[in-house]
């Protein structure tokens, strides 16, 4: 893999980690205020965040098109500069991309200005239809926008989009914001409780349905077992599983054991915690390899 393609791959991966994380905050705002949580205690730093996590994606949406533009022509960064416009406007990839960096754009402008009352909820509305176009629009660019936008594998791949960032968004948010320090000590034991089961609910949800839209896109990109086995394709589709394996077994831990625990004690919250952390760990691996999948031509399609 060349600088060019290595440059792609990791625009790849941080857009669609900016992504998850904005799809986790605007669920987690809402459970850590059903929990009680005043709005002044979380917003601001989410808010700062949240415009960090936008911001990149516009970023890297811009830096994975221009890498985009010199794959298809063939050349290096500088040369592919005179060729960028024309790929934005005169292909569906680079219009489609334009989307979904307006649709970042839209993210951070949201984040940027604070609301209060009614404004606040329109905007709230308005991150998670720009979260929604997001998610379609991107999905379109990948092996399933080949079969038109009124597909049942656009619309599996959209759902498998969503659903992963919705279950990494969730799981980062939770493990490295909404249970700091700070908030796992201050609050009485059982606190979280409405937090956690609304995550675990959201998590496991988000799992069956990149478990079924998962399937349904391998069988048809995969075709034979011989495909899965010997192609790198096939190989790197198989370490994708078993890290999602993996992060599967980290959460039923935390359903099973680590939720009941930490509605007894802050040791248990604690432990709730490092877990997620781990599983969060594990679901950005499995992100990595998602992205790659992304740039590989499917055994089916050859």
């Amino acid at each position: 893999m060349d600088a060019v393609s290595l440059l792609q791959l990791a625009s790849t991966f941080l857009l669609n980690a900016s992504f998850a994380w904005l799809l986790g905050a605007w669920c987690a705002r809402r459970w850590m205020r059903a929990d009680g949580a005043s709005r002044r205690d979380f917003e601001p730093a989410l808010r700062r965040l949240d415009r960090m996590a936008a911001g990149l994606g516009v970023v890297s949406g811009a830096v994975g098109l221009l890498a985009a533009t010199a794959i298809m022509g063939d050349v290096g960064l500088r040369e592919a500069c005179p060729m960028f416009w024309q790929m934005l406007t005169g292909t569906d990839y680079g219009r489609a991309g334009c989307v979904t960096i307006a649709a970042m754009v839209a993210l951070l402008v949201l984040r940027w200005t604070g609301r209060t009352g009614l404004s606040r909820r329109t905007g709230d509305v308005g991150v998670l239809l720009a979260l929604g176009l997001f998610a379609l629009t991107r999905a379109s660019m990948g092996h399933a926008g080949e079969e038109g936008y009124w597909s049942v594998a656009l619309a599996a791949e959209a759902i498998h989009y969503a659903a992963i960032g919705v279950w990494l968004g969730v799981v980062l948010l939770s493990a490295w914001f909404s249970l700091d320090d700070a908030r796992c000590s201050a609050g009485e034991i059982g606190a979280q409780d409405t937090y956690l089961c609304r995550m675990s609910h959201a998590a496991m949800a988000a799992v069956m349905a990149i478990v079924v839209t998962g399937v349904y896109s391998a069988w048809r990109r995969v075709g034979t077992p011989d495909h899965l086995l010997h192609t790198g394709y096939g190989a790197i589709l198989l370490a994708k599983m078993a890290l999602v394996l993996a992060a599967i077994a980290l959460g039923g831990y935390n359903k099973v054991i680590g939720l009941p625990a930490a509605s007894r004690s802050h040791r248990g919250l604690v432990r709730v915690r490092a877990v997620l952390r781990l599983e969060s760990v594990v679901l950005l691996a499995t992100l990595l390899a998602a992205s790659i999948l992304v740039s590989l031509q499917p055994p089916a399609a050859q």
